[in-house]
């Protein structure tokens, strides 16, 4: 593969990744139907008012990725400077976006969850770095990932370490690592240009038996870090990773119910009612089939945020594994132009090509992205405005800070039970047949 094609490719997956991400965000939360409803099928960057113009605290300035990117951005910073991964130059880069000064309580990072959000309050307790990560099978490891396997493309033995070593920073349960470990070595396999010479089936066997590797490694090599409550998690993404051969016989609606009725026998910690949940083995899984069967960048984008629920992430996942696949110029040239910070965004896909920064215009990631939250605040506020003036919604209130509750506190505010008259006792509560364990 030529100089030039290797760069439309590293390109692609950084810009694939960020555009289905900025695609996903307007819509994120609502269920396919819902999405139908209001917008019919997402084909560019939906105007937010047409989906939540009652609640323009959800609003998202139209065309900016949210965490999910952001996220992907500094682990490529900390790829490209530390030479390899730093678990503690990379949790130096997550500390600094949220002590960032901007109107918002977590600094520069948008829209982020709240597994992030635990592992980030430990990151400034001074936890180190690798062991910040919190027992959740999210898919917070695998959206930010792509970077890995660019940088990695080429050195297979160090891939997958890599994946879950970043992964550890926010998510230590061995389904959210292999899942991480699984779309890196998907975008690194598209970035070779090596998958386009190969059948579908054949794409998927290799998946297949890497990710057995790979949740082997993890078992042995960072059983340390795996949470005892999850012990029994491992070899769950191969076994669901093994499914996308008959995926592929079957029409879309019936692949989206497997992967649902899947997800169910791997102990989620919810009922999983969509195949777009934000769980690993359902919504993840859903973006890594389109990923790797997808015949085209645009259909698979559009098809995976189709699905509803967590849309940005799974946008995010299998356009960072799309890009790689088919290249920058594969992208629709709308969204491409229609994408907040396009250019630093592709620039990091050919700093990692390079393993250089050197003669790139790089920004500081930091301040590259408190400068966008600062932009994207400043206009949902004005968009508030607006609605309050034409009377479509009332004021919001302001936010008033509660003091914390000690056991005295709750128990005096609680009237005993002799006073509850009349209330209705909730039923005992009987544990979900789709939970496992304790």
């Amino acid at each position: 593969m030529n100089e030039i094609e290797s760069r439309d490719r590293s390109r692609g997956a950084m810009l694939g990744l960020a555009i289905g991400d900025a695609l996903g965000c307007p819509v994120e939360g609502l269920k396919a139907g819902h999405i139908r409803q209001l917008v019919g099928r997402v084909q560019g960057y939906v105007d937010p008012l047409k989906v939540w113009s009652q609640q323009p605290w959800r609003w998202r300035l139209q065309g900016l990725y949210s965490d999910d990117t952001q996220q992907a951005l500094f682990l490529a910073d900390t790829l490209v400077r530390c030479r390899g991964f730093d678990a503690e130059f990379f949790g130096r880069l997550l500390l600094r976006a949220g002590q960032a000064e901007t109107p918002g309580s977590f600094g520069a990072h948008r829209g982020i969850g709240p597994t992030f959000r635990a592992a980030l309050k430990r990151l400034s307790e001074g936890v180190p770095a690798e062991q910040t990560g919190v027992p959740s099978a999210g898919m917070g490891a695998a959206m930010r990932v792509a970077p890995v396997g660019l940088y990695y493309a080429d050195q297979q033995e160090e891939l997958a370490p890599a994946a879950v070593q970043q992964g550890l920073v926010t998510h230590c349960d061995p389904r959210a690592l292999a899942l991480a470990a699984a779309v890196a070595f998907a975008v690194a396999r598209g970035a070779s240009g090596a998958w386009e010479r190969l059948p579908p089936r054949d794409r998927i066997g290799e998946l297949v038996e890497w990710v057995g590797r790979a949740e082997k490694q993890i078992e042995t090599d960072f059983i340390a870090r795996v949470p005892v409550q999850a012990m029994d998690m491992f070899g769950r993404v191969r076994s669901c990773v093994e499914n996308f051969r008959h995926y592929l016989e079957m029409e879309r609606k019936q692949v989206w119910n497997q992967v649902k009725n899947e997800a169910n026998r791997h102990f989620p910690d919810h009922k999983i009612t969509e195949p777009g949940d934000a769980f690993a083995l359902a919504g993840g899984i859903s973006a890594l089939f389109v990923g790797v069967a997808a015949e085209g960048f645009e259909d698979g984008v559009i098809e995976v945020i189709a699905l509803g629920k967590d849309t940005d992430t799974m946008g995010a996942i299998a356009g960072g594994i799309l890009g790689s696949r088919f290249g920058e110029e594969a992208i629709p040239q709308p969204w491409r132009e229609g994408l907040q910070n396009r250019e630093q965004v592709a620039l990091r896909g050919e700093a990692l090509l390079a393993r250089s920064f050197q003669g790139l215009p790089i920004e500081d990631p930091v301040e590259m992205e408190a400068r966008l939250t600062l932009a994207e605040t400043k206009e949902r506020e004005r968009l508030t405005e607006i609605l309050v003036r034409r009377g479509e919604i009332t004021p919001p209130e302001p936010r008033r800070e509660k003091a914390p509750q000690t056991r005295q506190t709750k128990a005096k505010e609680k009237p005993p039970a002799a006073v509850r008259k009349g209330k209705r006792q909730k039923p005992e509560r009987v544990k979900s047949p789709w939970r496992g364990g304790k």
